[in-house]
């Protein structure tokens, strides 16, 4: 008889290890990963392709083609593809990153059969329509024009511009005259392009059975590689700004948005994990120094937050915050104060079992079922890096010390390689 007025043992992982998943690949070549976990009779596949904003050739062309497939495709409109996926259970998700366009159907598994054709076509057989495209369109630049107003989109812009330069697309701000300049024929060359067998990677996730598998290589795994010639992928060149930092002023705003940051070194390089850890301490969770110095102690913000972002060609750190317009010079000198401490003094044995619990957590929460699983598997995928990553990465948390936390401070938090943007009202 369980006595519940004990309070439980406190155990730590003895290892976390990445599910396997079963790699395969189609009759056409196109490499699929199963995760067959779960009890429910659900799942969930996403089509990747290797493509995103960096490969376009016209600003939009590929959030747009992305957001269009769902919008009519052979012999069905919009409201055909709505209605037969609620008919059946499923849900439809597009999305696109810097590199990689994304496809996700969520669907019963009974029903598997009859909403993967559809899919198919969708991905394959859109038609984008004129109507929907300028709908498409006109809602997005509206939305556009209502963000630019917000100091927080001012801030974002002008951070990465300082970050990576305004035509590298990393840097590359969204103007409402980009949306007036694309065509129906831009989304076609680029879907033509790029959503074709040799770009492509599938992960089915969910209870899976054979023949869901033979279901998927029938839809998917057919189509033959394209003819067209691959298109060139350019390399654009970084142009940090040598304005370290940058005000935008917007009047009558009664907040300012604070971005503090700089590149890093990369997921390939051997202290990435370290300096990813470093960065939780400082602003990655709810107990972090930023938090319990900026929003407890001085009242500053309602929340402020610090990141390590890795991304296929650069990386950066940054830390983000809204505050009050008398608050903005203060709140700024408390970052660097916190990031000098972390270059000069070791961090105390409590604060750091506090953090490596809180890493080792949400380590443990990315292997909680098939779909988290499957989220971990297409952040490998995308980003290129082999199983043993979070392998790795379990291992670093668990046995990284002070000395080195406070080692890669020095190495890396150098105070002139900062960016810092505020939008608002500085006063």
């Amino acid at each position: 008889m369980l006595d519940r007025r004990i309070e439980p043992e406190i155990h730590d992982f003895d290892s976390l290890k990445l599910p396997e998943a079963d790699y395969r690949v189609l009759p056409n070549g196109v490499p699929l990963y199963v995760i067959n976990m779960g009890d429910q009779e659900v799942n969930r596949i996403d089509i990747m392709f290797s493509a995103g904003k960096y490969e376009q050739s016209v600003p939009l062309a590929a959030e747009v083609t992305n957001a269009m497939l769902k919008e009519g495709c052979k012999g069905l409109t919009s409201v055909d593809i709505a209605e037969k996926l609620d008919f059946y259970g499923a849900w439809l998700q597009c999305s696109v990153t810097y590199h990689n366009s994304y496809i996700t159907l969520y669907s019963l598994n009974r029903s598997f059969g009859e909403v993967l054709p559809l899919l198919e076509s969708v991905v394959y057989e859109p038609v984008f329509p004129e109507k929907e495209f300028r709908t498409y369109i006109d809602r997005s630049k509206q939305r556009l024009l209502v963000e630019q107003e917000k100091v927080q989109t001012l801030v974002n812009r002008t951070f990465f511009e300082q970050l990576f330069g305004k035509k590298h697309p990393y840097g590359y701000p969204v103007e409402s005259t980009d949306y007036d300049r694309l065509t129906i024929s831009d989304l076609k060359e680029y879907h033509r392009n790029f959503y074709s067998s040799e770009y492509c990677k599938i992960v089915l996730s969910g209870k899976i059975s054979e023949d869901m598998i033979d279901i998927v290589s029938r839809c998917f795994g057919q189509r033959s590689h394209s003819s067209i010639v691959t298109p060139e992928v350019k390399l654009y060149p970084f142009v940090r700004s040598d304005e370290h930092f940058r005000y935008v002023e917007k009047s009558g705003a009664l907040q300012s948005a604070v971005r503090i940051g700089m590149p890093v070194i990369g997921r390939e390089h051997p202290d990435y994990m370290k300096l990813r850890i470093l960065n939780t301490v400082l602003g990655g969770y709810f107990g972090s120094r930023l938090m319990l110095n900026i929003r407890e102690d001085k009242g500053f913000t309602y929340g402020i937050s610090s990141s390590v972002i890795g991304l296929k060609q650069d990386a950066y750190l940054s830390v983000f915050t809204q505050t009050g317009n008398e608050f903005v010079k203060p709140l700024i000198e408390e970052v660097f104060i916190e990031i000098e401490r972390l270059c000069n003094e070791k961090i105390g044995k409590e604060e750091l079992a506090m953090v490596r619990s809180y890493l080792i957590g949400e380590l443990a929460r990315i292997f909680d079922g098939p779909f988290s699983i499957c989220d971990a598997y297409i952040s490998l995928i995308a980003n290129q890096l082999d199983l043993k990553y979070y392998d790795r990465q379990f291992e670093i948390v668990r046995g990284i010390t002070s000395e080195e936390l406070q080692e890669i401070a020095s190495k890396y938090f150098i105070k002139d390689s900062f960016y810092t943007a505020v939008a608002g009202q500085m006063q």
